[in-house]
């Protein structure tokens, strides 16, 4: 739609908002992230009992490539629909709390579904082709509800937070993100070591909705929706797609950045079960749990170490040097467990791409706030949310037949899930070669500044 007119930048909030507020801006975060940090474990776990060993790595990267195209429709059409949408609640909540209740009835599914792990399974297809279509509608009505409510919900930091608190935002934003994928995980982890997976996802999305509620009754309405001026909503859904945005460089750039990097780092999580078995030789359900909440938990443990140490220091020297430094501290971290040859060096190696990763999620919210026009912040901020929700589908892609199933045929099963990881490692060299084109609209050390292009 060639007819859009370019967007203008809009004043942020000057009035500060107390710590309580902050954090329950950013906490719905912690359940998103929780359905997808419990649903890899969950999928690896269900796909593989499904279709079997030798097929798992290209089933799951068919199913999450084609979930991957739902939140490139669905984000940036649900975000610009909230800029312009006015009711009662404010122009994002209805979005939040409605998709998150979807989010739980097709997770409600998913559990129904689960199958329990047999005694002396030798790796063969348990699945008919009905319930792995099943299985795969389910999963795809998730990724639709579920990015019903982030493309609105993203535009809460840029609606509601003032210019010098976007830092220690960005940082909550990015604690609760990992929180969340590191919680889900631990969830689904005792959900394996009792083989009940179907109970321990349906807890995950209890938890989702009730954070959905808890920011609905608790969140700042924020500015009021845009005046539609008698254009149809269907003419609106499609200013999403309006090419007005490809003038917008630095915001492109800095998508790909964030694209490439949860990319990079999150092929572990979305192999992790499979890397704890057949790499490092952990075949015991029992020892598989106990390494698997060490291992994230040392993620977890790292990422809230150097998350609000990342923002301050952002606030001072800019987010760009940060975020440099996090590419290549994760990418060190990637390589040590990509080679670790035991878990407590896989754990020292988590621990290292952990700080890094917190040091980038601590930032990127900031920097790509800095990039966009704040006055279609749902629209924008729902286009960035595309990398988040095709960056594992893209791993696994490039992971999953060429790497895993091919070295799996091959017969050396434990490389597949090592070589899936360590090519995370040109994956952040790419990130931070991106990044150099990333030129910011506002820059928090210079109060009022602004670049009306990028």
């Amino acid at each position: 739609m060639d007819g859009v007119k370019p967007s203008v930048d809009t004043t942020r909030p000057t009035t500060l908002l107390p710590w309580r507020q902050l954090g329950l801006i950013s906490v719905y975060w912690l359940g998103i992230n929780a359905v997808w940090g419990g649903y890899e474990w969950f999928g690896q776990a269900q796909v593989e009992l499904m279709v079997g060993q030798a097929a798992r790595g290209t089933t799951m990267a068919a199913i999450e490539a084609v979930g991957g195209l739902i939140p490139i429709l669905v984000v940036p059409t649900a975000g610009v629909l909230s800029d312009y949408t006015v009711s009662r609640f404010g122009k994002r909540k209805g979005y939040i709390i409605s998709g998150s209740f979807f989010d739980l009835l097709f997770i409600t599914g998913l559990a129904f579904m689960a199958m329990a792990k047999p005694a002396g399974w030798d790796g063969q297809a348990l699945g008919s082709p009905l319930s792995i279509a099943t299985y795969a509608l389910l999963f795809w009505g998730l990724q639709f509800s579920s990015n019903v409510a982030q493309g609105p919900y993203q535009g809460f930091v840029p609606d509601l937070v003032a210019e010098s608190q976007v830092g220690i935002a960005s940082s909550a934003v990015g604690i609760m993100r990992m929180g969340g994928n590191i919680l889900g995980a631990l969830v689904m982890m005792a959900g394996v070591q009792t083989n009940q997976y179907g109970a321990a996802l349906f807890a995950i999305g209890v938890l989702e909705f009730s954070l959905a509620a808890l920011t609905f009754r608790f969140v700042g309405d924020g500015p009021p929706g845009r005046p539609r001026e008698g254009r149809s909503w269907l003419s609106i859904a499609k200013e999403a797609w309006g090419t007005d945005v490809l003038r917008e460089g630095s915001f492109l750039r800095m998508t790909v950045v964030r694209f490439l990097f949860l990319m990079g780092t999150g092929i572990f999580i979305n192999v992790s079960l499979w890397y704890l078995r057949d790499s490092l030789g952990q075949t015991d359900e029992a020892d598989q749990a106990l390494w698997g909440v060490i291992t994230l938990g040392s993620l977890a443990l790292a990422t809230l170490v150097s998350a609000v140490p990342a923002a301050r220091i952002s606030d001072r020297v800019g987010r760009k040097p940060v975020i440099w430094a996090a590419c290549f501290i994760a990418a060190t971290g990637i390589a040590v467990v990509a080679w670790a040859p035991t878990p407590p060096l896989a754990v020292a190696g988590l621990f290292i791409m952990g700080v890094g990763s917190g040091a980038y999620l601590a930032v990127d919210w900031a920097l790509m706030t800095e990039t966009i026009p704040l006055v279609t912040s749902g629209r924008y901020m729902g286009l960035a949310n595309i990398a988040n929700s095709i960056a594992t589908p893209v791993g696994l892609l490039l992971a999953g037949p060429a790497l895993i199933d091919t070295l799996t045929r091959a017969g050396m099963i434990g490389m597949g899930p090592r070589a899936a990881v360590a090519l995370g490692i040109p994956v952040m060299a790419l990130a931070a070669v991106v990044l150099i084109g990333v030129h910011p609209r506002r820059d928090p050390r210079r109060p009022g500044s602004s670049r009306t292009t990028t």
